[in-house]
């Protein structure tokens, strides 16, 4: 699932300065229940309400786990995938932030993967 993500991050349109960032959640079947990428314009209360729990409240814009996390409408979250891909398309690091680990803790997420 992980190359997955890696190729949904390559597919996002590259911006200088923008970081290319793609989320799956999946259930304990490791079946697909949403999908998300960060956004630069996007901003939502869930990523302001632990943007602000995590003493970061200027991070508003939404993060591709939060976006995935709120767009879950079924199913219960098992498992995260995080990549992230670089200018050329090569993984690279997508460790979550504290915002984001918060609200993965939160959502009852054991397992997260992330591109290193």
């Amino acid at each position: 699932m992980i190359d997955y993500a890696i190729q949904k991050a390559n597919d996002l349109t590259y911006e200088q300065g923008k970081r290319r960032v793609y989320a799956v959640v999946t259930d304990d079947r490791d079946r697909i229940l949403a999908e998300g990428h960060n956004s630069y314009t996007k901003t939502h209360p869930v990523q302001a309400k632990y943007a602000e729990q995590v003493d970061l409240p200027d991070k508003v814009f939404l993060h591709a786990e939060i976006m995935a996390l709120v767009r879950v409408r079924h199913g219960e979250p098992h498992k995260i995938y995080v990549a992230r891909v670089d200018s050329e398309g090569n993984p690279c690091y997508a460790c979550p932030c504290a915002i984001c680990n918060r609200a993965i803790k939160e959502a009852g997420i054991k397992t997260v993967e992330y591109t290193a």
